[in-house]
């Protein structure tokens, strides 16, 4: 049985040629090409995509931060960190500092560190002022509601050593 190919025409009476498939391959491709791209542009431009600056130089201090840590253990100290929101008065941030035999730590520097996931333009630093002895405090008025990843540092003395560093996650209402 021999088959040869013929330029048969389809069921609408027209024929696919060669120059028709080119046609479209390109229109696929072309289409793919500029699906792609407009994805590329708004990844590129919405989101850096890192938790911290300059990750790789960090990377590269690793060592440091874990001493930085075995510091902060020897120490002793602990911290309670929320958020007190009550009827009628903006949202305070509030950190209670104690040191190794529970008492109240006064005398520190402590900032916090507001990190948005949604956007890394919404990131705050804000240092926090003492209200009582080993509490310190900031107001949060005018922040948009939503969950926040909070750093909190603790210095003492006008040093830039930070003796004490807190992670938490937290929700403004």
């Amino acid at each position: 049985m021999n088959m040869a190919m013929t330029d048969a025409p389809t069921a609408s009476g027209k024929q696919l040629r060669g120059w028709h498939v080119l046609l479209i391959m390109l229109a696929f491709f072309g289409v793919m090409f500029a699906v792609n791209g407009v994805f590329l542009y708004y990844a590129i431009t919405t989101h850096p995509g890192e938790q911290v600056e300059k990750s790789y130089l960090q990377g590269l201090h690793y060592n440091d931060t874990l001493q930085a840590r075995a510091r902060q253990d020897e120490l002793g100290w602990t911290g309670a960190l929320g958020i007190v929101a009550e009827e009628g008065t903006p949202p305070m941030l509030v950190a209670e500092m104690m040191d190794a035999a529970d008492l109240p730590l006064g005398g520190l520097a402590v900032t916090a560190n507001l990190h948005r996931h949604t956007s890394g333009d919404a990131d705050i630093h804000m240092a926090l002022s003492p209200s009582d002895v080993g509490e310190y405090s900031a107001s949060l008025e005018g922040l948009p509601a939503g969950d926040y990843d909070v750093i909190v540092t603790a210095t003492q003395g006008g040093s830039e050593d930070v003796l004490f560093e807190a992670h938490k996650r937290l929700s403004l209402p």
